[in-house]
């Protein structure tokens, strides 16, 4: 069994390449080829978290990840492990500390606002300064060559650096973040509502990809009861643990994403909708890292 560190991970994995990889195991679960276990999270009473998620996508390897954060003596950690799909044996670990997750986060997210957002979209605000955050921006940046970042996070210390590192400006309330953003990506561990739908222009896309363990929240419910459409990365999981949660009317006129990428659902269709899409992440988008990787990664 190969073990690879976290600079061969990283050698393998380009943004670009994880977006496509994301968008093809999405439209592979829409098509039913994928097979998909629930996911296995524990949330202790410190506030760390543990995610163990994984899939098999028809390809020779099936792959499970274990992901630990927001343990308050400790960041971001955790690994994959890889499993020969014919015969069951371990394959190899991919030791990334936790980048595979982080990266794979990003990419389902600009997969969404590729598909969601107006084509004409520039401006991209985030809410959250932490290390996701950080990913969130550049994936969008790549994905659809946006032009201005607005960042809001509780802590303004926190705001001001990441708006230093990575070329946004800081806002001091979440409503001066939010006016007038073509996208809105919400990536804070909050419980208490942050975005509400008064805040959102005609035409935004919003992103709300927080909510991954009961209990969590980021948007209020106008927000998913007003927005013309509501895409979830799985409707059913986002009903169980994600924003739709909160709110079973919005649960059920909701559309998985892979469905709109496959011409199952209708997404946008005018440039005044303002749509939402609500990820939890999904274990396929784990093994399709795996894949990535095992195969040698982008040519």
């Amino acid at each position: 069994m190969k073990v690879l560190d976290a600079d061969t991970v990283r050698s393998r994995v380009s943004l670009a390449a994880a977006r496509g990889a994301v968008h093809d195991a999405f439209c592979a679960l829409a098509d039913g080829d994928v097979v998909a276990p629930d996911e296995f999270a524990m949330h202790l009473a410190n506030g760390g978290e543990l995610h163990v998620k994984g899939a098999h996508l028809g390809g020779p390897y099936l792959a499970f990840k274990a992901a630990a954060g927001a343990f308050p003596e400790g960041g971001n950690s955790g690994f994959t492990a890889v499993l020969d799909a014919a015969t069951g044996a371990p394959a190899a670990i991919l030791d990334d500390g936790g980048w595979l997750t982080e990266i794979r986060t990003a990419a389902a997210s600009a997969v969404s606002a590729r598909a969601l957002a107006r084509p004409d979209s520039r401006t991209l605000t985030i809410l959250g300064g932490g290390f996701q955050a950080a990913f969130q921006v550049a994936a969008l940046r790549e994905a659809l060559g946006i032009e201005s970042v607005t960042v809001w996070s509780r802590s303004p210390e926190t705001r001001q650096r990441f708006a230093a590192e990575h070329d946004a400006v800081a806002a001091d309330t979440v409503v001066e973040a939010v006016r007038g953003a073509d996208i809105v990506i919400c990536c804070t561990p909050s419980r208490e509502p942050l975005v509400t739908f008064e805040m959102l222009s005609p035409g935004t896309h919003v992103i709300a990809m927080g909510s991954d363990l009961l209990g969590k929240r980021e948007l209020a419910d106008d927000v998913l009861l007003g927005a013309d459409l509501l895409v979830a990365d799985d409707v059913s999981i986002a009903g169980r643990v994600g924003e739709l949660a909160h709110l079973a009317e919005a649960a059920e006129r909701a559309v998985d994403l892979g469905d709109v990428l496959t011409g199952r659902s209708v997404g946008r269709t005018s440039d005044e909708q303002i749509t939402v899409s609500d990820h939890c992440g999904l274990g396929i988008q784990d093994a399709a890292m795996a894949q990535l990787v095992m195969t040698g990664g982008p040519s």
